[in-house]
């Protein structure tokens, strides 16, 4: 039983960090629940597949080489779908949708395990149970994540295959120690938790730094973006379709303290920077020192609003409010 337990637990650790994270403000539960169970189908479709295709191959074909293949195509494909229709838009949902997938996955994988095995040892639970389920959720967030930029770039089928390809051979990779033993099973956990922070780090770099560039950050475009939001026509500013493309994710309230947040921090930088050029040109006023302590009020003002918004608004705002105020 204890074996069992630690089985599902990876599992049940995923929905508590997101729910810690606040990562249920971006991605939603029930979807996020709606992908688990689509890791389940698939891992039911794969376990048939494979078992028919290693008829007769070789295990370095079979298990090593073809199942790798087979399970990520399987479980990427729900995800490729969303994408193509653009359901997502950030990297943090491919990543929660995507280890959503390979948690239902890995979740009936540790289960048929622990079915033809109920007397695996507890090392074994754990080594098995983590193993599978953060290889599986790191695999599947990784094609997501992928996909999501190289679709900006191929948007046709070509881009759904490359991107498949860094998860299958992390997934073969890592088949191939396995089964060969080239490496104790627990370094091979610990190396695969080490290898997967250290590229989504990479890929969430380059894509906030992405969205960063797309954004015009000049003090004109700041400028027009404010007046945008004070008009009402923010939807025809970057910023404002950047924004928009969000809102459904987020509560009405969460989401009209984001627009408050991106003016308020506009009307700051805006500010900051006219003083700084009437200081340049040797006009130094006490009407500058006024609307430096007045700034200072509204950075409180700030403070509390990135309060109500949440850690998962603020880090979709990120690109939009990166500079120094």
């Amino acid at each position: 039983m204890i074996s069992l337990l630690i089985s599902i637990l990876p599992n049940a650790l995923y929905l508590l960090v997101l729910k810690v994270l606040d990562s249920f403000s971006l991605a939603r539960f029930r979807l996020i629940l709606r992908n688990m169970l689509f890791g389940l189908m698939w891992c039911t479709l794969a376990f048939v597949l494979t078992n028919q295709a290693c008829i007769g191959l070789p295990v370095s074909i079979g298990n090593v080489s073809l199942m790798p293949l087979v399970e990520e195509i399987l479980k990427g494909s729900i995800l490729a779908w969303l994408i193509v229709r653009h359901k997502f838009r950030f990297m943090a949902q491919c990543l929660i949708y995507g280890a959503a997938v390979g948690s239902g996955f890995s979740l009936l994988e540790n289960l048929i395990y622990f079915y033809c095995f109920p007397s695996m040892a507890v090392g074994t639970a754990i080594v098995r149970g983590f193993g599978c389920a953060i290889l599986h959720m790191g695999c599947t967030a990784l094609f997501a994540t992928v996909l999501l930029l190289v679709y900006r770039k191929y948007r046709n089928a070509f881009g759904i295959a490359i991107s498949i390809i860094p998860s299958a051979a992390i997934h073969f990779i890592h088949n191939t120690v396995m089964e060969r033993g080239l490496m104790k099973p627990m370094t091979v956990l610990v190396l695969t938790v080490i290898v997967f922070i250290v590229i989504f780090v990479i890929l969430f770099n380059y894509g906030e730094k992405k969205i960063y560039e797309w954004m015009d950050h000049s003090i004109g475009s700041d400028i027009r973006t404010y007046s945008a939001i004070r008009s009402g026509n923010f939807s025809s500013t970057r910023a404002g379709e950047y924004l928009l493309g969000v809102k459904e994710q987020f509560a009405p309230e969460v989401f009209f303290d984001m627009i408050c947040y991106v003016q308020l921090f506009l009307e700051i930088k805006i500010e900051k920077q006219s003083d700084m050029l009437l200081r340049q040109a040797g006009f130094e006023t006490e009407e500058s020192a006024r609307r430096h302590d007045e700034r200072n009020a509204k950075k409180a003002e700030l403070s509390a609003l990135s309060r109500q918004i949440g850690k998962t608004g603020m880090r979709v705002l990120a690109p939009l409010v990166k500079d120094d105020i």
